[in-house]
């Protein structure tokens, strides 16, 4: 993704971005008014989560924002198993074969561990945002504003 990324920056000529494949617990974050996650803090072994979330809180300048996406878990046993079937459904109806859709279920496996709303919510809250709000949210993957 990183080298994808890099091409398609390149490609359309923009200036103002620039690609990093660092590790997150040793890259020092500099103050911003925004900090973007999408579907990467999930990746993150948990007992370090608490310490990059507080790292981020830390990074932004007052009022600045976090914005936060994650798959997240069911509340229960029964509604996880309701949104697993629902996104399987979902990956089938867009045409996704069968086989990549193990193939992918079997790569996350060792390494994806997503909370529940109230688990990231409770990460977030320590860190000290006091104002998050849901801004997305289709099954199990959910996005959250949250100021300084």
């Amino acid at each position: 993704m990183v080298e994808f990324s890099k091409k398609n920056i390149k490609s359309k000529k923009i200036k103002n971005i620039k690609v990093l494949y660092k590790d997150i617990a040793k890259y020092k974050l500099k103050k911003s008014n925004l900090i973007i996650s999408y579907y990467t803090i999930q990746f993150v072994n948990p007992a370090y989560r608490q310490k990059l979330i507080n790292k981020i809180f830390d990074a932004l300048n007052w009022g600045g924002a976090f914005i936060f996406f994650e798959k997240i878990r069911g509340n229960d046993a029964r509604f996880q198993d309701i949104l697993t079937s629902l996104y399987s459904d979902f990956k089938e109806q867009n045409n996704f074969p069968a086989s990549d859709i193990l193939k992918k279920k079997k790569s996350i496996r060792e390494v994806l561990e997503p909370y529940s709303n109230f688990g990231n919510k409770s990460y977030l809250k320590r860190a000290g945002f006091k104002d998050v709000q849901t801004i997305f949210q289709y099954l199990c993957f959910k996005g959250y504003l949250c100021i300084k």
